[in-house]
């Protein structure tokens, strides 16, 4: 539905154009933005088109299947046009995806224009139906069916309620524009049209407010009774008021009627309106409409009331839809949170393997080339896993709090890490990596060692992305120091690959904005910059990039960071390697764990530090144990939540209901790969101590364990 296609269709409702046209009147901006918006939330595309088949708005999720490839095959722009002309309502159109046409029209059934779009399947599509259709098209087949797959698919009352939704909030929006662009006229031509739409204001008086004076222009006969006879216009509204208002908006309507304070009221305002309900008639509406001062200086003004019943009862029908669809949304929102849930859960169980094993393979070996590969094994695993927590931390990411952990970190460290995971993706693609630094030797930074990883890798791994093969990707880092133990750290990257363009530069933080959305550069959600400018932010710093299309990028990122005497650092490791402080010699220990390796992983673990573990394959049977052991033969009780026959939650439960003397005290602590902020508080609300996510780091899980048992 481009502009190549010409005039929009107007045989759609077989209407007749009418001289107002929506431009004269509507606030074009607000009306695009409510077409904007509605298409973001459900997917669907849409255009408007005003009574003369011009385009008056933007086109929103239009598919590539139709713009690009239906509509640019001559036979295929053929068979549109010809759906263009027959469809109404909700259709199918001759590639199988399903549109809908909806009218704006006044409240008097003015046609002023359409609302059409749609461009999804109601099913998931027959391809090789498709296949034959781009045959018949002369369209390629892959490209017909790569573009095919990424159309929505929606059920049609699904498209018929949003279709309506649609439809409904538009035409609301333009009466109301309309009515006040009628209310911006002339004094006489104001008075000439309410009092001939008798239809829209069942009664309109001009009112001059210092004479208390009024004029009936026009009423019903059971209104024009009070008016008989009666000159004060405070005197009428006190009688229309006794007999026409319903007693719950009375006080309210003689408050909004009272002349007296009327003009304080008007000095900033052209009319003001108050809706009730009166007697026999339903939801109305006042309004009190300013006149121009006459030469006397007198203060008059128009008042009308209009019966909105009809109105009023589409209002409550969108407001029900729109509920409804909020309580569809927050299902969906359930839905996703379970999905990740149990993604989370599902992706820390084999992560945990990976890294308990690795940290037990490296307690085994004396070799100093496996120790190397084991300990860049370690790094790439715990980064995986960081990116797993910014991912699925699904809480943290929609409230926007993300918490800083501050640690030292010797640059040996970092460039270990940048070097495990840079160097492989430069070896693919055969890129040379550069890494220079001009740092202290005497002193280390305090960082979060996970977000400035973060910051570092996006933008690392886009410069490896957009270098084509033989560039170069090089990282230097400066440290200057600002005051005694402080210091500003620069990072710059810089890269010979395709670079970017003036214009995108400006846009470029935004979230889901690419710049070469095609060819070997798609891959990518458009997330990594947006997230980058949040935590250099986050850290109080500044990031800046130069480039220029073809010849490369230089992004320079700057932020401050405490320093930590080196030599202090290296004697506190020292001390506290001797004696090793987590050692966990003499304690039993219950472990309730279902996984086969996790439990494997856990007991050596363990073990390690001195413990003995006892191992149940689920809570019934860590319950038994339990409950046959004699009080005080467990030091503490280690609870996967998710285990067979009975989960650990209620194992935990259960355990503190026993009526023996450590049932209460014995700590309990889940260790589970559930690390959602809930499923932390449903441990604790269950009566457990503590919480160790899965992957285990084996350093916290000791530190956790020996806290839980000191302070029991």
């Amino acid at each position: 539905m481009g502009d190549q296609y010409g005039k929009a269709n107007r045989f759609l409702y077989d209407a007749v154009p009418s001289n107002i046209s929506l431009t004269d009147f509507c606030d074009m901006a607000k009306f695009d933005q409510m077409m904007k918006d509605w298409a973001e939330s459900t997917g669907l595309a849409t255009v408007a088109v005003d009574n003369k088949g011009e385009y008056i708005s933007g086109y929103y999720n239009f598919t590539d299947f139709c713009e690009r490839l239906t509509r640019k095959s001559a036979e295929g722009l053929k068979r549109c046009i010809e759906c263009d002309k027959t469809g109404r309502g909700i259709y199918l159109c001759h590639a199988g995806l399903v549109d809908f046409a909806t009218p704006i029209t006044l409240d008097d059934g003015t046609y002023l224009g359409s609302i059409v779009g749609g461009q999804v399947l109601p099913l998931r599509p027959d391809e090789e139906k498709f296949r034959r259709l781009a045959d018949e098209l002369n369209i390629d087949e892959e490209t017909y069916i790569s573009a095919l797959r990424k159309v929505n698919v929606r059920s049609e009352s699904a498209i018929r309620a949003s279709a309506e939704l649609l439809g409904n909030v538009i035409n609301m929006f333009v009466r109301s524009s309309y009515r006040e662009h009628m209310n911006a006229s002339s004094l006489l031509e104001r008075a000439h049209i309410i009092a001939s739409l008798a239809k829209i204001y069942f009664c309109c008086y001009f009112i001059n407010i210092e004479e208390d004076s009024f004029i009936e222009l026009d009423a019903t006969q059971n209104l024009h009774v009070y008016s008989e006879n009666e000159t004060s216009a405070v005197k009428l509204s006190e009688k229309l008021s006794s007999v026409f208002i319903e007693h719950e908006f009375l006080s309210y309507y003689q408050a909004f009627t009272d002349l007296t304070t009327l003009p304080k009221r008007m000095e900033d305002s052209e009319s003001i309106s108050y809706e009730f309900i009166a007697k026999n008639t339903g939801w109305c509406r006042g309004t009190f409409i300013k006149v121009a001062e006459d030469e006397k200086d007198m203060f008059h003004v128009i008042y009308v009331i209009q019966n909105i019943q009809t109105e009023k009862e589409h209002d409550f029908a969108v407001r029900e839809k729109l509920q409804e669809a909020a309580v569809k949304a927050n299902l969906a929102s359930m839905a996703k949170t379970d999905f990740l849930a149990r993604m989370s859960h599902d992706i820390r169980t084999p992560l945990n393997g990976i890294i308990g094993m690795n940290y037990l393979a490296m307690k085994e070996t004396d070799d100093p080339k496996v120790t190397e590969y084991l300990n860049r094994i370690d790094i790439s695993s715990k980064f995986l896993l960081s990116l797993i927590n910014d991912i699925l931390d699904v809480s943290k990411a929609e409230s926007g709090k993300i918490e800083l952990h501050l640690e030292p970190y010797p640059i040996s460290e970092f460039n270990l890490y940048i070097k495990s995971v840079i160097e492989p993706l430069c070896q693919q693609k055969n890129i040379r990596f550069e890494l220079h630094e001009n740092v202290s030797a005497d002193e280390v930074p305090v960082l979060d060692i996970a977000r400035s990883n973060q910051v570092t890798f996006n933008l690392l791994s886009n410069a490896v992305k957009f270098t084509p093969a033989g560039g170069t990707v090089s990282l230097t880092i400066h440290e200057r120091q600002t005051s005694p133990g402080r210091a500003e750290i620069e990072q710059i990257i810089t890269d010979t690959g395709i670079g970017m363009s003036r214009e995108f530069l400006e846009h470029m933080y935004e979230p889901f904005t690419r710049e070469y959305p095609t060819a070997d550069y798609r891959s990518g959600s458009g997330l990594g910059l947006a997230i980058v400018k949040n935590l250099v932010k986050l850290m109080g710093g500044t990031i800046k990039a130069v480039s220029e299309q073809g010849k490369g990028t230089s992004i320079t990122v700057t932020y401050p960071a405490d320093m930590k005497d080196r030599a202090a650092l290296d004697e506190l490791k020292k001390a506290a390697a001797h004696p090793d402080p987590l050692r966990m010699d003499g304690m039993r220990l219950l472990l309730c764990e279902d996984n086969e390796l996790n439990a494997q992983i856990a007991s050596q673990l363990l073990q390690l530090k001195g413990a003995s573990v006892d191992i149940a394959v689920n809570g019934r049977i860590g319950l038994e144990k339990f409950a046959q052991s004699s009080p005080g033969t467990y030091a503490a009780v280690l609870m996967d939540i998710r285990m067979p026959e009975m989960d650990g939650l209620t194992a935990a439960g259960k355990i503190r209901e026993l009526e023996r003397e450590d049932a209460g005290t014995v700590p309990i602590i889940a260790m589970t790969a559930n690390a959602y902020q809930e499923d932390i508080k449903k441990c604790l609300d269950t009566g457990m101590n503590a919480f160790i996510p899965k992957p285990i780091d084996p350093d916290k899980m000791y530190q956790i364990i020996l806290n839980a048992v000191n302070k029991k």
